[in-house]
């Protein structure tokens, strides 16, 4: 008798500790671009990006430079094929195959070094939002904290929105 008592008392105990779970949610977004590190990582972002585009506007004009003369050169050589030999006129071809083939690796490149930076610039970024979730999950004694733009559903009867208190916690 004495353990079907315990072993509904455990049950009672548990229901009530289950019912007494926190849930929270944030829009991390908002947070994100409410803090000051993120502009100043878009702005080093945007800075970047001018500087590639650049050299990709440069290697751009280049290339049609030599698309331009290698156009004159055959229109030349269609009226005075002498001027303009056919292993002359295949090494201009060659020449802006590869160029063009630069310029496609270069945007590669590019792309790739904007998003290894972008991760570079938001990672402390992320680990200080993550770090204040811990610390009001902690304080305010939370099970869970979702995103909630990255949940389906979110009943907001039973979770409350802890938006502000962590942007309190950010100092913003």
């Amino acid at each position: 008798m004495r353990k079907i008592f315990l072993i509904l008392m455990a049950f009672v105990a548990f229901g009530i500790n289950a019912s007494a779970q926190k849930f929270g949610h944030v829009v991390s977004a908002d947070l994100i671009d409410a803090m000051p590190e993120t502009k100043a990582a878009q702005q080093a972002l945007e800075a970047e990006g001018k500087k590639l585009d650049e050299q990709l506007q440069a290697m751009g004009a280049e290339y049609q430079t030599k698309v331009q003369a290698y156009q004159e050169n055959v229109q030349l050589a269609d009226a005075s094929p002498e001027k303009w030999s056919s292993a002359l006129r295949a090494d201009k071809e060659q020449e802006i195959m590869q160029l063009q083939d630069r310029i496609q690796r270069f945007q590669e490149n590019a792309q790739a070094s904007i998003a290894q930076k972008r991760n570079d610039l938001l990672k402390p970024v992320m680990e200080k939002l993550d770090a204040a979730i811990k610390k009001v999950a902690a304080n305010g004694g939370y099970v869970y904290i979702m995103d909630k733009n990255a949940v389906l559903y979110i009943n907001e009867a039973i979770s409350v929105d802890l938006t502000s208190e962590i942007k309190k916690e950010l100092g913003l």
